[in-house]
C-alpha cells in the first residue's frame, strides 16, 4: 500500500519535472570575436648552427645560460645498454634509488640506450664508483671517459 501511495505522489512530479517550462537559451549579444591571424609554420630547413668557438688550448667552448662554458672531460659509469627506452628508463629509476649522491643519466647511440651514472673528474673516482656498482647488482659495468658538459 504504500509503495502504492509513493508511486502515485512520485509519478507526476516526475512527469512535471520533464515537461515543464522549458527556458530559452539566450543568444551572445555583440558581435563574434574575431580570430587570430594563422601563425606561419617552422621552415622546412632548420638554421644551421654556427660552429662552436675555441680557445687558445683547442678546446671547444660552449655557450651556457651564465656564459660562456669550457668542454670537461671525465668519468662516468655505464651501468646497463638496451636496444628498449623502456627498460632503459626502468633500470636508471632503479639506479636513482640506489646511487642517491650520482646523477644518471640515460644517453642515446642509436640503436642502443645507455645508462650512465656519475660525474667523475679522475679516473680514481670512476673506478671506486664502479666499485660501487658492482656491489649494488650491476656486474657488467664499466668507466667510459666522455665529455660531462653535454
Amino acid at each position: 500500500m504504500k509503495h502504492k501511495i509513493l508511486l502515485a505522489v512520485a509519478l507526476p512530479l516526475l512527469l512535471a519535472g520533464c515537461f515543464g517550462n522549458k527556458q530559452e537559451v539566450q543568444k551572445p549579444l555583440g558581435e563574434p570575436v574575431a580570430e587570430a591571424p594563422a601563425k606561419t609554420p617552422f621552415p622546412e630547413q632548420p638554421p644551421v648552427p654556427a660552429p662552436a668557438p675555441q680557445d687558445n688550448s683547442g678546446m671547444t667552448v660552449l655557450s651556457g645560460s651564465k656564459g660562456p662554458v669550457q668542454q670537461v672531460y671525465g668519468w662516468r659509469v655505464q651501468l646497463f645498454v638496451s636496444g628498449s627506452i623502456e627498460n632503459a628508463r626502468r633500470v636508471a629509476e632503479e639506479a636513482r634509488w640506489k646511487f642517491e649522491d650520482q646523477q644518471i643519466y640515460i644517453s642515446e647511440s642509436l640503436p642502443y640506450y645507455k645508462v650512465q651514472a656519475g660525474n667523475c673528474l679522475t679516473r680514481q673516482d670512476a673506478d671506486n664508483l664502479k666499485t660501487r656498482a658492482k656491489v649494488l647488482g650491476y656486474q657488467g659495468s664499466f668507466v667510459v671517459e666522455m665529455d660531462l658538459t653535454r
